[in-house]
């Protein structure tokens, strides 16, 4: 029964309380029923939660539907390299676990060989950053003292000495430390990231996707097979091309860059040097500024450039970074920022040891580089420890402050938005130079934009002691 066309009158309806997949079947009934919403909902609330849906769903012919049903997942106690997986996703949303505010000395640590040796890495890193922590903001509250006309408070201070302190050691926790992160997704990419992700190179991630998929398939029955998770049957092909291509899907080498990108010669100097090395074959810069002039010089403060300036093409940028900091970059959800395999080719970040010496400094200094070094070389030599290791699982020994080769593949819209965002002073101060030196490349390249880029060296701000969630005192 169709309704009058006097009663068809424009009209908004809100639905937050559906269950994922009844929201899911209410929107694919548009496309082949175009009775109001309120006419589906009532046949929805006659067949019962998720039972409407599996009367349509095979019959309505298109995994398109599985958009429209939302979810959240939340992870607790899983490793970085673990969150990285399930972030390494263009369409990821959701947060997680700050190393300035997780209390690391109380989560457990992945140990990816169960061995003695391997624990004794781990062990000895958390050493470290316990031991140096009391004394790191020791020196941080004489460096920066308390100033009433600075800070809005004394607790604002100390959070502000804190975060810092943390921002540096968090350079010495190791990698197979365990964190909590969430995720809002759809089912039909839910679906996909995880059968994808059962192929991953590192077992603790293939467990992850099986995990997450008996939740789910339990939760939502009616929008998975049951079958994905499954080895042959209907997704025999799919999980073959999976397989074979999960080692370069999941993780870039520094090997691989240079092969590729042909980062050779001249080119691995300037990366090496701590620069950051543009390629822009891929961009039409003439262009951009040909006819977008206008575009680019008007755009007003935190007004996103259009999307649509992504034809012209993406930079490629190449650079040595923490992986700590390439953590937040990672969660950028456009362009491509492949997850770097961390197997210690360049050392400590040089940033996180040139801020313990400073602070530090004697014999309190001295003895924390030679525990350092002792560490990283533990890491190569488990081996000799009779350890049967492998370049992915080593992963987890290595601490957040091992540098990487990083890789960006990033247009005109996504340099802009992350050159201004991470170059804030409340951003990590090994992230802010690499998005204050995007900045210097887009002004060069578009002398005419409206960049609102902080060139600041200094990054020590009263508001990073502001960046927290509290209760309010009634």
């Amino acid at each position: 029964m169709t309704e009058p066309l006097a009663e068809k009158t424009p009209q908004i309806f809100v639905y937050d309380d559906l269950h994922p997949e009844d929201g899911a079947m209410l929107q694919a009934l548009y496309s082949r029923s175009p009775a109001s919403v309120v006419t589906h909902l009532e046949k929805v609330k006659a067949a019962g939660s998720g039972k409407f849906m599996s009367q349509f769903y095979v019959g309505y012919g298109h995994a398109s539907i599985g958009d429209c049903g939302v979810t959240t997942i939340f992870m607790e106690n899983y490793s970085m390299l673990a969150a990285k997986a399930i972030q390494d996703n263009p369409l990821y949303s959701g947060q997680e676990a700050s190393t300035r505010y997780l209390d690391f000395a109380q989560q457990p640590i992945l140990d990816p060989y169960d061995h003695p040796a391997s624990r004794a890495v781990l062990d000895g890193w958390m050493a470290l950053y316990n031991g140096a922590m009391p004394k790191m903001k020791e020196a941080l509250a004489k460096k920066h003292p308390f100033d009433p006309g600075q800070y809005k408070s004394e607790k604002v201070w100390q959070n502000a000495i804190n975060a810092r302190a943390f921002d540096i050691l968090r350079g010495f926790l190791p990698i197979g430390c365990t964190t909590l992160f969430s995720w809002t997704t759809n089912l039909r990419q839910a679906r996909e990231r995880l059968m994808q992700m059962k192929h991953h190179p590192l077992p603790e991630i293939q467990q992850l996707a099986r995990d997450l998929f008996k939740h789910l398939y339990e939760k939502y029955p009616n929008s998975f097979t049951g079958e994905e998770m499954g080895e042959g049957g209907r997704y025999a092909q799919r999980d073959g091309y999976a397989m074979a291509q999960a080692a370069t899907d999941n993780f870039v080498t520094v090997k691989d860059l240079v092969r590729r990108q042909k980062l050779g010669g001249d080119a691995m100097l300037v990366v090496s040097g701590g620069k950051v090395m543009a390629d822009k074959k891929q961009i039409d810069i003439e262009g951009l500024n040909q006819f977008e002039r206008q575009a680019l010089a008007t755009r007003p403060d935190g007004t996103n450039l259009s999307r649509r300036l992504g034809a012209y093409g993406v930079y490629n940028l190449y650079f040595l970074m923490d992986f700590g900091s390439y953590r937040d970059l990672q969660r950028h959800r456009n362009g491509v920022c492949q997850v770097p395999m961390v197997d210690g080719t360049f050392g400590i970040y040089p940033w996180y040891m040139q801020r313990v010496k400073e602070l530090l400094g004697g014999e309190d200094w001295a003895a924390f580089e030679s525990e350092v070094e002792r560490l990283m070389q533990a890491v190569d030599g488990l081996g000799a420890a009779g350890v049967d290791t492998n370049r992915m699982k080593n992963q987890y020994l290595y601490p957040m402050g091992t540098a990487i080769l990083c890789h960006l593949g990033y247009s005109l819209p996504q340099m802009v938005y992350v050159a201004e965002l991470r170059s804030m002073k409340t951003v990590h101060a090994t992230l802010r130079p690499i998005a204050q030196e995007m900045g210097r490349i887009l002004k060069a390249d578009f002398p005419q934009m409206a960049l609102y880029v902080d060139y600041d060296a200094d990054n020590w701000s009263a508001k990073r002691g502001e960046q927290t969630i509290e209760a309010k005192v009634a």
